[in-house]
Formats: structure tokens, C-alpha cells, sequence
């Protein structure tokens, strides 16, 4: 191999493309559906401890470079339920919060009507990154920070590249470090497929990568996080579908392996599992500049 190619941004870019085009990624528009289907309970999953544990963390990797020491305008890009713009929000922060999910904006919309003090520094978009043009909404080195935690509108270059033609300062990015623990999901994919369960193209490697071999230099942090998830078992079987259905088309043979494998795992119709994942903090300035602890 000639290890050239890899200080090449072109040679990363394919290899992302590739790893998109292997985990077969789902239309647009079914991502969406999966993702309104999917609100109330990735809201009850980020706001259980653990995730305010990793919100916590996000936020003391910014602190740790003064990135927060000033008001900013900041982009929380596939903000979910919002609980990383609220967090902005009660730091005196101005917040677009972006979601191509009505459903999990309303989730955030909820909180805020509990937190009136915050609504006039959260701004709700409905929007979907992946096709927006950044002129319609004015948005050209707009923000002074892009905040992208794991979120898939980030996909591939364009998309990152996206992100930092909107910020006129920083952009975060967080993303996986080597495959998640989803035993179930696991499971039932292997007897389906015959093969492991892991999706490559949201590993952090492509975007770090990348952002190297064209010239930035990231700050880079690792947080490993394990949570026991509980729930009934009527609740872990649309949850695990709602899983599948952003990487396969659902049928009757994926519904039953479904069904069966939370069946066999429940006791007195509970499902529990032990769920986990390495997970990447990348921040970097957009100008190429190295960024140093302390600001």
C-alpha cells in the first residue's frame, strides 16, 4: 500500500463514502420517520443519567479550551430533544437548535415551556441538514460554534464541510470510537445477516481523519459510557425496531426475530440490557490555528 494516500483528504473522503454505501443508508425521508417514531423514548434515554453524564462531560471538553468563557452564537446541529441547547441556553448562550424531526423538537419545546426564562435564547429549526443550503437561511460563517453530537447530518465531507462553512470560530463533533454495545440489536442482526452488527460509517476514524490530512488540527477526547437500560417489553420491541429500521427494510421475518429474542430475554415483562459505547470528542478552529487548553 502506498501510505502516502493516507495524509490524502481525497483518500479519507472515499473511504467514508464507501463505509456510507457498505452500512446501506437509509432514504432521507424514512430516517425522519424513524427518528418522529423515535422522540419520546430517546428523550427518556438522554435525560436519564447517564445522558446528562455525557452532556457534562460534552461540556466540560469546551469549557477545558474557554470555548464558553463569552456569549456565543451557537448551532446545536441534530439537537434531538434539545438537551444539549438547554444546557447552552442556561450558560447564556444563543441557540439554533436544528432537527430535520418535528417530533424531537416538540420534545424540546415542552421543556422550555417549563423553563420560560430560556425560550427567548432557544430557536427551533426544522430543517435537515444534509440538503440545506446555507445562503437561504444567511448562514454563511454565521455561529461562532457548530455543536454536532452524534448526530447523522454529518455524513460525509460535504456535510462536515457544511458545518464549517456556517461557523466563523469552532466546530465540535463527536461521533463513535469503534463499535457500540447493543446486545439485542446485535443479536438479532447477526441471525438475520450472519454477520456483526457494526456501523462504520459513523466511527469518528473517517472526519478525524479527514480533518487532519486537509489541515486541521483537532483536540480530541474519549469518554466510555455504560448504562443498564430496563423497560417493558412492549417498549423494547419498538425500540430495537425503530433500531433496525434506519439500516434494513422491516418484514414479518424481522418482526418475529424481534419479538422472539425480547420474549426469550425478559423476566415478569421486563427486558433489560446492558447498552454502552466509546464515544469522540473532536474541536477544532476553522481557520487551521492549533486551539490550547485554557482558551
Amino acid at each position: 500500500m502506498d501510505t502516502s494516500l493516507l495524509f490524502s483528504s481525497g483518500f479519507w473522503e472515499k473511504a467514508w463514502e464507501e463505509a456510507n454505501i457498505k452500512d446501506k443508508e437509509r432514504r432521507e425521508k424514512k430516517a425522519v420517520d424513524v427518528w418522529n417514531r423515535r422522540a419520546a423514548n430517546y428523550e427518556r434515554n438522554v435525560g436519564s443519567d447517564s445522558g446528562q453524564k455525557r452532556v457534562d462531560a460534552s461540556l466540560a471538553f469546551l469549557e477545558s479550551y474557554g470555548i464558553l468563557n463569552r456569549k456565543l452564537k451557537i448551532m446545536d446541529l441534530g439537537c434531538g430533544p434539545g438537551n444539549f441547547s438547554l444546557a447552552f441556553a442556561e450558560r447564556g448562550h444563543s441557540v439554533w437548535a436544528l432537527d430535520p424531526a418535528e417530533k424531537m423538537l416538540e420534545q424540546l419545546r415542552m421543556k422550555l415551556e417549563t423553563k420560560p426564562e430560556l425560550e427567548a435564547r432557544v430557536t427551533p429549526v426544522v430543517a435537515d441538514w444534509i440538503p440545506l443550503e446555507l445562503e437561504d437561511y444567511g448562514w454563511e460563517k454565521h455561529f461562532d460554534l457548530i455543536f454536532a453530537s452524534m448526530t447523522p447530518g454529518i455524513n460525509n465531507v460535504p456535510t462536515l464541510q457544511k458545518a464549517i462553512n456556517a461557523s466563523k470560530g469552532y466546530v465540535y463533533l463527536s461521533r463513535f470510537a469503534g463499535p457500540r454495545s447493543q446486545p439485542s440489536v446485535e443479536a438479532i442482526w447477526q441471525r438475520l445477516h450472519g454477520s456483526v452488527y457494526y456501523s462504520q460509517s459513523l466511527d469518528i476514524l473517517f472526519p478525524q481523519n479527514w480533518l487532519y490530512a486537509t489541515g486541521y488540527r483537532p483536540a480530541a477526547h474519549y469518554v466510555r459510557w455504560e448504562r443498564e437500560h430496563s423497560q417493558p417489553v412492549a417498549d423494547a420491541v419498538d425500540e430495537i425496531r425503530n433500531v433496525l429500521a434506519l439500516r434494513l427494510d422491516m418484514n414479518d421475518a424481522v418482526e418475529a426475530a424481534i419479538e422472539d429474542y425480547v420474549a426469550k430475554q425478559a423476566k415478569d415483562g421486563i427486558f433489560t440490557e446492558i447498552k454502552g459505547a466509546t464515544s469522540a470528542m473532536l474541536l477544532w478552529r476553522v481557520d487551521k490555528d492549533v486551539i490550547n487548553r485554557g482558551g
